[in-house]
């Protein structure tokens, strides 16, 4: 404890020389001159390829091998290329491949396939995509039954091929291949794809994806009412598309899908030897997605209920669903679509053979006839001494708007002879006025003419337009610009 205590010493040191003396030796030695090094010596950069890019050489070098027949040697690898071959399986794949080019599909390991795939991602084997496109699906078609693990490969890929490539081609079909891609933003994209483009085309499968009641666990679906369902519920939202656009001026995803869809990097050839410098690693998707939509999902779903219970009725099926809310004019709309098609079609009669030969003997025979009978009755004839004088053959014309029209229907096809022949006398004065443009007055004396008012012939016939050639041909007070043509042989 007392050694705290003790007084610290300091000693002061002069190193003032020292430095001196060290800094002006410093400042006596010279800095050698830097030299560059010569090329020799310097150490090369080696680039090396990744697998997929030794892949690729690799294909592009074995693009036109081939080899004469040998035995299958079975191949499995987990990421199959040409290096995890030895020398006899290489031999049977190029033999193989050589066989598909001629389009015969031998028995062969999955894992050579997933090498021929391979190549035709990356352009290996065909000259143009629609070409490189079609090896693919023949290549599907061949072994997809065999190797079921091949489909959900395939629909990814084969999507993607069409898309780095932008084939004018539909993807539904093959996503419908894989349960992944079912749910998928490619899905989605073809849905609205069908929807705008042809509402007519999408299945009853792909119309549930939107709807909030599954009709395949109804009661009705279940005890034989499917085959209804998937035959009548596409027709139905196709017209009501149709409906809607001559009424409205909107499709039915349009009036209901206000969005511009959502911005989504897809990536490209997942789980495949790929080398994303050819396409990239993704493409960018604008994805409308319809199925997200309430408004829309709510509509599909009172679509779908109410067709089923209009089957339900003309099945005479016992029970209706609740809660159908759709309006008046849609409700009749489907009523009329499915009446008609329930409508058993009318017998066709005896088709009667005429022999040309004995018709003109006939026609011989009567013409004898008539002329003997014209000849006795003038013989028998005397003129009267005063004889009344002729009517004005203008006193015996009727006048031009109480001649009866008359609609040549005879080069038109079979739906609008049937839409003319159900089409009473008031509805073909309503338009002929039509056709002619006439001010609404003309209209209102047509219906004072036949007790009625113009709305309702109007509705009428629009009502028969929809029954027969399934389409509306009066908007307004105005024949539909698209039928005016058909309307130019209705004359008096």
């Amino acid at each position: 404890m007392n050694s705290y205590n003790k007084s610290l010493d300091f000693a002061e040191i002069d190193i003032s020389d020292d430095t001196e003396q060290g800094s002006s030796r410093l400042q006596g030695m010279s800095i050698p001159e830097r030299k560059e090094r010569p090329p020799g010596d310097s150490i090369p950069l080696i680039k090396t390829l990744s697998r997929e890019q030794q892949f690729v050489q690799q294909a592009r070098a074995f693009a036109e091998l081939t080899c004469e027949q040998t035995a299958f040697i079975p191949f499995m690898s987990y990421w199959p290329t040409y290096e995890q071959m030895n020398e006899a399986q290489r031999s049977w794949y190029f033999y193989w491949r050589s066989e598909v080019h001629t389009g015969q599909y031998l028995f062969t390991d999955l894992s050579y396939i997933f090498v021929y795939l391979y190549e035709l991602i990356h352009g290996v084997g065909w000259e143009t995509p629609s070409q490189g496109y079609d090896l693919m699906m023949q290549l599907w078609d061949a072994y997809g039954k065999r190797y079921p693990k091949l489909n959900g490969y395939m629909a990814d890929w084969v999507c993607d091929f069409v898309l780095v490539h932008q084939l004018e081609l539909p993807l539904m079909d093959t996503l419908l291949h894989s349960e992944t891609a079912k749910t998928g933003e490619l899905f989605d994209l073809e849905l609205m794809r069908l929807f705008t483009d042809d509402p007519a085309s999408l299945t009853l499968e792909q119309i549930l994806t939107l709807s909030d009641y599954d009709v395949q666990r109804s009661k009705f679906y279940q005890e034989g009412g499917s085959v209804l369902l998937e035959a009548y519920v596409p027709g139905v939202v196709a017209l009501v598309d149709s409906f809607l656009q001559k009424t409205t001026g909107k499709k039915l995803v349009s009036t209901f899908y206000k969005g511009q869809g959502k911005a989504t990097q897809r990536y490209l050839f997942r789980s495949a030897i790929y080398d994303a410098s050819m396409y990239g690693k993704t493409i960018l998707l604008q994805v409308s997605q319809l199925r997200k939509c309430p408004p829309l999902r709510y509509y599909i779903t009172q679509l779908l209920r109410c067709t089923e219970n209009k089957l339900r009725e003309l099945q005479h099926f016992k029970g209706r669903l609740r809660g159908v809310t759709l309006k008046s004019e849609t409700e009749t709309l489907i009523q009329r679509f499915l009446d008609k098609e329930f409508t058993p079609e009318k017998p066709v009669g005896p088709v009667i053979s005429i022999d040309p030969g004995r018709l003109a003997e006939l026609q011989k025979d009567s013409e004898e006839v008539r002329n003997m009978l014209t000849v006795e009755v003038w013989d028998e004839i005397q003129e009267p001494e005063h004889a009344a004088p002729l009517e004005s053959s203008l006193d015996l014309e009727q006048p031009a708007e109480d001649q009866a029209l008359v609609w040549d229907t005879s080069g038109m096809e079979e739906e609008w002879a049937l839409f003319a022949g159900q089409l009473g006398q008031a509805h073909l004065d309503t338009l002929f006025a039509l056709k002619s443009q006439v001010a609404s007055t003309e209209l209102d004396q047509i219906a004072e003419k036949y007790g009625t008012m113009p709305t309702l012939l109007l509705d009428e016939i629009n009502e028969i337009a929809m029954e027969t050639i399934g389409d509306l041909v009066v908007d307004g007070e105005s024949i539909t610009e698209d039928y005016i043509d058909y309307f130019e042989s209705l004359k008096r």
